[in-house]
This record gives C-alpha cells, structure tokens and sequence, in this order.
C-alpha cells in the first residue's frame, strides 16, 4: 500500500443510485452506500495502492471526511467525484461568492489511503456539522 497523496479536483453532481436511494429516505444504509463514496480512475487508485472499495480519506481546505474508493475507468485522471450528498456538503466552503451556489465543481483536494478508518454515518456527520468539527 501507498503511504503517498494524490491531489485532485473534486466534483460533484447527481447519480442515479443517489436519487433512487433518496427516494427512500437520507437516514438509510442504502443511501449511505450510495453518496459515501468517492469515484477515482485507475491510475489515481494505483498510486495510492488502493483497491475498488477501500477507504480513503478525502481533505479539502476545510475538512476531512472518510469514504470508500470506487473506480470509475471513464473519469479524467486528476479528477474524483463525490455524490451530491453530507459526504461531499462536509468539505464546501459555504461561501459562495455571491451567486448562492456552492462549489460543486472546482473543490481541490487531497486523497490518501485509511486502511481501517470508519466512515461516519449520515447522522453522525450531522452532528459534526452541528458541533463544528472539521
């Protein structure tokens, strides 16, 4: 396993199984399992030593969060995606530079492995976000 980081631009948007798991309520394991991930291309995964469905930590400029690596073969190298979701709303800015959207498509950020990390839940991340920790 890699000890290094890989640095990436960090997007974000809708995907189907984020919608569908949604559908069925935010407190979920499904939708947990849909938006507590984080796409990376294969070269980016081998630099990091890492395989389809580790856990990876994801720091951007105000925070870090735990997720498990996908591999995505279609995905630009330099670039990772986070669903739309508390996993991805945990490392925005809520500055918006007057247009009262979020950066959701030019998040830069730092990636490495966390063999034996936990990811939190969409309820603990909440209370986080409640008691500020970053």
């Amino acid at each position: 396993m890699s000890s290094g980081s890989v640095k990436v631009r960090l997007v974000s948007g809708r995907t189907l199984s984020q919608g569908r798991a949604m559908e069925k309520g935010k407190i979920t394991q499904e939708y947990e399992d849909a938006v507590a991930i984080c796409e990376l291309g294969s070269k980016t995964m081998e630099a990091l030593g890492i395989e389809n469905g580790d856990i990876i930590v994801v720091k951007a400029a105000l925070g870090k969060i735990n997720v498990k690596a996908k591999l995505d073969k279609n995905l630009q190298e330099g670039m990772a995606f986070i669903p739309c979701g508390p996993y991805f709303n945990y490392l925005l800015d809520a500055y918006t530079q007057l247009t009262g959207m979020p950066g959701f498509k030019s998040l830069e950020a730092t990636i490495n492995a966390a063999p034996g990390a936990k990811i939190p839940t969409v309820k603990e991340i909440t209370q986080m976000m409640k008691e500020g920790v970053k």
